[in-house]
């Protein structure tokens, strides 16, 4: 499988189906047609948990931040996110939102005005196109919508899908792990079936670190094995603690692979900016077709989880100060508070020697920010968070090697073999080209062009210094323009 295909199971979420699901049953029926990918969320259950109460999540959420669960909407109760992902790209072609509320859902002109967006007619229901590059609508049973991105032919066909009948129709996998989410208070799995190329696998697995480091391994067996992988399935439930796991099901029997395995996948997880403390500490244990990976994470890990999978959520109630949508001191301190939590965060990945991860989540912080309410937001504030999230992909960009810099180094790189010639062949285990002839050995430089990289990489820290420097900037010149405003301490 490829370094993004098996990586795309990591990172993608589901869980779905027709068999039962408890609280998630009326949200399992609307799941979109083509759905590999799915995240389902217990919002009540986990905020009544101990260490939701020891740690105050429920009050993060005036900001909008419900802690370890990310971002969500106040009344929220359930959470379903059906999500159409392309395993190899890892770009989501089509998400749905789906949340049960515990009030009842808004009416789309009143919801239009507070988005600033405009109202629309889609497939026979009334939705709203926000700015936010999100479309917004209803269902029957106080169940709200969101579909992510916008795009207006998918959400008319979505909601005629939904209108004759046709979704919640998962595949045997996502049905199977529906079905396993008692007492979870996060589901994620991924159906991968069909999703691995072994030749491609084969071709990239000599690069990995994991797999050189284990000098018996063979990467032929590997790849023809893991080319069987059925999906990917998260748990966490959430007492005390949060206690988590990651399983892989494949069609085959993995012991034979168990010393490779498990660090074959922490490696994949990993690279793709999904940080666990503690993660290579984690127990495996196998079955005849799975292996699972247990053990405990902090908050802040269960929250970048969720987050790989986020969409800008429903307004809150209006600032009963301010009248329709002027802005008002109350909704900015949040909007600048909410932005505080993520800025936070974001640092705090700020000494992982892993650039990738650390980029992953530069843009993923500009993402969250972007999808932020500014609902009776002073445009200060809004026009301070705009420079923020330009600044953070710029230091997502310049963790990933300055591209310019980057480019001429990755066509640098080669994949040597055993036959006497080489061939230019797709895209190996780091996502660069590689050449290869019928192998019966390997020999590759991407570990040397890896430290040039990491050495591009090194070498613009001050720039990324002076862009954070940017961003401190932006808010505390927005703080002083609005406590200038408003005569009072933002």
């Amino acid at each position: 499988m490829t370094r993004e295909a098996m990586a795309a199971g990591v990172l993608a979420l589901a869980c779905a189906g027709t068999a039962a699901a408890g609280p998630y049953d009326d949200l399992l029926k609307h799941t979109s047609q083509n759905t590999n990918t799915l995240v389902l969320i217990d919002v009540k259950g986990a905020l009544a948990s101990p260490l939701a109460k020891a740690e105050k999540w429920s009050e993060k959420g005036k900001a909008g931040d419900r802690a370890g669960l990310g971002f969500l909407p106040a009344d929220a109760e359930t959470v379903v996110i059906s999500a159409e992902v392309n395993l190899n790209s890892l770009d989501r072609d089509f998400q749905v939102g789906l949340v049960k509320v515990s009030h009842n859902v808004p009416e789309m002109a009143e919801l239009a005005a507070q988005e600033g967006g405009t109202a629309d007619e889609i497939a026979g229901r009334l939705a709203v196109l926000s700015p936010r590059n999100v479309y917004f609508t209803t269902l029957p049973g106080a169940q709200f919508v969101a579909v992510y991105p916008a795009d207006r032919q998918y959400t008319a066909r979505y909601l005629k899908a939904v209108k004759a009948g046709k979704t919640g129709q998962l595949s045997p996998y996502l049905a199977g792990a529906v079905g396993k989410t008692s007492g979870n208070a996060v589901t994620v799995a991924v159906d991968m079936e069909d999703v691995i190329d072994k030749t491609m696998l084969r071709l990239s697995l000599g690069a990995s670190p994991s797999v050189r480091k284990v000098k018996t391994a063979d990467v032929n067996l590997i790849a023809a094995f893991l080319a069987g992988t059925k999906g990917l399935t998260f748990a966490a439930k959430i007492d005390t603690e949060v206690k988590a796991s990651f399983t892989v099901d494949f069609v085959g029997d993995p012991t034979a692979f168990r010393m490779t395995l498990p660090d074959l996948f922490r490696e994949l997880l990993e690279d793709q900016g999904i940080a666990i403390a503690g993660f290579g500490t984690w127990a495996p244990t196998f079955t005849n077709n799975s292996m699972t990976l247990s053990g405990v994470m902090t908050t802040a890990d269960l929250k970048r989880i969720i987050s790989l999978f986020a969409f800008p959520q429903l307004t809150g109630e209006p600032d009963p100060k301010v009248k329709g949508n002027e802005a008002g001191p109350d909704a900015t301190r949040r909007y600048l508070a909410a932005i505080d939590v993520i800025l936070t965060e974001t640092r705090a990945m700020q000494k992982s020697p892993n650039y990738d991860k650390m980029a992953t989540w530069h843009d993923k912080a500009a993402d969250q920010i972007d999808q932020l309410s500014r609902r009776n937001v002073d445009q200060i504030a809004a026009d301070a968070a705009y420079k923020v999230a330009q600044q953070l992909r710029a230091i997502a960009q310049s963790l990933r090697g300055v591209p310019i810099d980057k480019k001429a180094l990755e066509g640098q790189q080669y994949y040597y073999t055993s036959g006497g010639g080489y061939n230019v062949g797709g895209f190996g285990w780091y996502g660069r080209p590689f050449l290869y002839n019928n192998p019966g050995y390997t020999t590759t430089n991407i570990p040397e062009i890896q430290a040039k990289i990491a050495k591009v990489v090194a070498d613009d820290e001050k720039q990324r210094l002076e862009s954070w420097s940017a961003i401190d900037r932006a808010i505390q010149e927005a703080r002083r323009k609005l406590s200038d405003k408003y005569k009072s301490e933002f």
